[in-house]
């Protein structure tokens, strides 16, 4: 029964930390290296250039990871010398900062008991790999479907209910919205549901490996 409770927790818990070793591969330096060497990426209304945008959006990649990147974020300044975040910015860069410290915790203890249950199943590993693996892509298919047919709409509600209505709302002279347009979002999500699959589809394919090898014995 135990062992049952556990298959079946493990299972259910699967796309979550997948979703954050997902997030934590994907928004990294280089996906702002990529986003930014794109002929189609939204260049800066008011004339800032790439190379300073670029900067700051790396500056605040480290902000919402570090403490030391966030007390750097907060004295950050154009070339001109003036200040690069408003006040606004500067908080909403605080709430993130904390979401994701819980948030990666969170994926590290749910992928340590995903391991540990995995370990437990002895000569039935291939059978959590494949039901963990299946379960998530349906998962991950009903939610992709909610989150692509309106990819904006779906970036407000998870801000709503995360941050609240009004503290990740911003003016479009911000240089939160200048160094992370729309498609920056978009394309990040994208690339973090591409790393998910191929992770989920390792998962996979390990499992089908494994019932083979156990089915001889």
């Amino acid at each position: 029964m135990v062992n049952k409770v556990l298959f079946t927790f493990a299972v259910i818990i699967t796309p979550f930390w997948i979703l954050g070793i997902s997030t934590k591969i994907a928004f990294s330096e280089w996906f702002i290296d990529y986003e930014y060497s794109k002929l189609n990426f939204p260049d800066d209304r008011w004339g800032l250039s790439d190379e300073v945008r670029k900067k700051l959006a790396k500056l605040g990649l480290k902000a919402v990871l570090t403490e030391e990147g966030l007390k750097e974020f907060k004295e950050a300044r154009f070339p001109n010398g003036k200040k690069a975040f408003r006040e606004k910015e500067v908080k909403h860069m605080e709430d993130v900062n904390r979401f994701l410290s819980k948030f990666f915790i969170a994926t590290y203890i749910l992928a340590t008991v995903w391991l540990f249950v995995l370990i437990l199943q002895k000569k039935q590993i291939w059978k959590l790999l494949i039901y963990s693996s299946i379960y998530t892509f349906l998962f991950f298919a009903i939610v992709s479907l909610i989150v692509f047919v309106s990819y904006e709409k779906a970036f407000e509600v998870f801000h709503n209910f995360f941050f609240g209505k009004t503290s990740w709302r911003f003016s479009k002279y911000d240089t939160l919205l200048r160094i992370y347009p729309m498609k920056f979002w978009f394309d990040g999500t994208t690339i973090l549901s591409i790393i998910a699959f191929f992770i989920n589809t390792f998962i996979l394919s390990l499992g089908i490996i494994l019932r083979g090898k156990y089915a001889k014995t």
